[in-house]
């Protein structure tokens, strides 16, 4: 385990999950939720490009598979943290990771969810080249975005 300032308390990041750290300057004023929301869209938008529907969760962040009257699982992990307006650390997109190391931890400090992968919610493999291409794109049009001059 190596310990780090971002928000969230124990991720694991391993073999087929696609960890992102978008590396952004964040204009002023500084709205770190609002960047960490907008990730969660580009996050459930990269999920549905491949076939799995995902939403967010109110409380909490992240990327969710939440069916009808069924606990919500956490496909992907976000902690984010900023310094002089940079932010550090990102996403854990779960693709087609086995899942057995949540066993022994609680992931990202939730006990009462459980976690998932793309592979395990769409029945078939969803390796990580199937979405790195589509994340990788994504995650352009939201640094471009967010880094954008806003006008008032």
């Amino acid at each position: 385990m190596v310990d780090i300032d971002r928000g969230g308390k124990l991720t694991w990041h391993g073999p087929q999950q696609l960890v992102g750290y978008p590396l952004v300057k964040l204009p002023i004023p500084i709205d770190v939720v609002g960047f960490v929301r907008d990730l969660e869209r580009t996050l459930i938008e990269v999920c549905t490009a491949v076939g799995v529907a995902t939403v967010p969760v109110e409380g909490r962040s992240g990327v969710w598979v939440a069916p009808e009257g069924e606990e919500p699982r956490k496909v992907c992990a976000i902690g984010m943290r900023v310094s002089k307006r940079a932010t550090m650390h990102g996403f854990a997109l779960n693709c087609a990771n086995g899942l057995s190391w949540a066993e022994n931890v609680i992931p990202c400090g939730i006990d009462d969810a459980g976690v998932t992968s793309l592979s395990r919610e769409a029945g078939h493999r969803i390796a990580v080249a199937d979405v790195i291409d589509i994340a990788a794109d994504a995650m352009s049009e939201l640094v471009a975005h967010r880094t954008s001059a806003r006008v008032s």
